[in-house]
């Protein structure tokens, strides 16, 4: 091993010597500022030197006397590239092509700036140009499966891609990219056997597992969804949508311990997703563990207002606990938000019956026999049936006797 103090030494003696070879080649400058390639070892020196700013200077002057020299051009650009204002380099990197059209080296990076600056559709043609000169070119294919991705081209995409799992199967990063891509395009199956061929090559990536579940269940493929899931899980217990996907595969595998602890956890790593609440809720309400679930779906309707789904269960769940305020408001929410079906206007006109709302009532079992005239006449026919029955206060009336009688009212017009 070197001994730091004799490198710290070599380092100085390098810095010395670059130091007087500048000099040097200011004098020359000096004495004769068109002296043949004075300004390309000038600006070698001063970038030894880590003085970036002054070769580009020294570059710029060289080249107002030869503006062709293309030795200085690439390196103008190089170190251009090099600096915060890498932009700079467009200029120069245009003027390389110009003058050597078939440069590849040129040609990528103009590509590569493009792409930085969001001009796809130039950085696209410029990737095409190395790819006619260098048609292996593994960095060309995979920015241009990245700008049609972006561009929305998705099957030109993908083609790239794979070209480029072709040329590197070792590639674990290229494997789950083109696993995304499509997964994206509802290409589950292919997905799966990307995300797998990763998993030979990055056994410990938990990203993969996960992804790979989320394609077995869009696959039906619920054991195995499960496992990868698992998996993942058992990796890193620290995504919310994993645990999410999870418990609801839980749920249609009929595990429902496993289901609500998946969902528990999900909740606990991102309380605000809604759609964890109503899932929750909604198994609690299957369970009979009635107030578990309106806590639950209340925490739903809390984080979106608009949740119909969630406020019809709600509604559901409160008059199962007999809040039939709570019942009567979540009904009228959903119907509120157009979401209305003909149960719904049925619960609530039986709900507004029991509380001696006659006209209420009437009018919202009259829309739920308009939505399905056999179904709810067939009900309230059985219902009356009874000694005693929630329709005990409108059961005798006249508007109730005509929506049992009449002829069935009108469907509801198209909108």
């Amino acid at each position: 091993m070197e001994h730091p103090k004799k490198t710290a030494t070599s380092r100085l003696h390098s810095f010395a010597r670059h130091w007087k070879a500048a000099a040097e080649f200011e004098k020359v400058l000096k004495l004769d500022p068109k002296f043949e390639g004075v300004h390309f070892l000038l600006a070698s020196a001063y970038k030894s030197l880590g003085d970036s700013g002054a070769a580009i200077a020294a570059l710029d002057a060289g080249l107002r006397n030869k503006p062709k020299d293309l030795e200085m051009l690439r390196a103008l650009a190089y170190l251009q590239m090099g600096t915060r204002d890498e932009m700079s380099a467009l200029p120069t990197l245009q003027r390389i092509l110009e003058l050597a059209p078939a440069d590849p080296g040129a040609s990528m990076d103009l590509a590569l700036l493009y792409q930085k600056s969001g001009k796809l559709d130039e950085a696209l043609l410029r990737y095409q140009d190395v790819l006619l000169l260098d048609t292996g070119n593994f960095a060309a294919h995979y920015n241009l499966a990245l700008i049609y991705w972006k561009l929305k081209k998705f099957a030109s995409a993908t083609e790239e891609l794979e070209l480029c799992a072709r040329q590197a199967p070792e590639n674990m990063d290229v494997l789950e990219q083109l696993g995304d891509f499509y997964a994206f395009q509802n290409q589950h199956a292919k997905a799966v056997e990307a995300y797998n061929k990763a998993l030979a090559k990055a056994p410990a990536r938990a990203s993969l597992y996960s992804k790979s579940g989320f394609s077995l269940a869009s696959l039906n493929r619920d054991d195995e969804a499960i496992a990868a899931l698992e998996k993942a899980v058992q990796m890193d217990n620290t995504k919310a949508e994993s645990l999410y996907l999870l418990g609801d595969l839980y749920a249609d595998v009929k595990k429902y311990d496993e289901c609500i602890a998946a969902y528990k956890r999900a909740l606990e790593l991102n309380p605000r997703l809604k759609e964890v609440h109503y899932n929750l809720g909604t198994v609690y309400a299957e369970r009979q563990q009635l107030e578990d679930a309106a806590a639950e779906l209340k925490a739903a309707v809390r984080l979106d207002p608009e949740y119909a789904s969630a406020w019809s269960n709600l509604a559901i769940v409160s008059e199962k606990l007999g809040l039939d305020d709570a019942a009567i408001e979540a009904y009228r929410k959903v119907i509120a938000l157009g979401k209305g079906q003909a149960s719904n206007y049925f619960r609530l006109g039986i709900l507004y019956a029991k509380r001696n709302m006659g006209d209420q009532a009437v009018t919202n079992l009259a829309r739920a026999i308009e939505l399905d005239p056999e179904t709810y006449r067939q009900i309230l026919r059985e219902e009356i049936k009874k000694v005693h029955s929630a329709l005990d206060s409108i059961r005798y009336t006249e508007p109730f006797a005509r929506l049992l009688t009449g002829p069935p009212p009108a469907p509801p017009p198209h909108p």
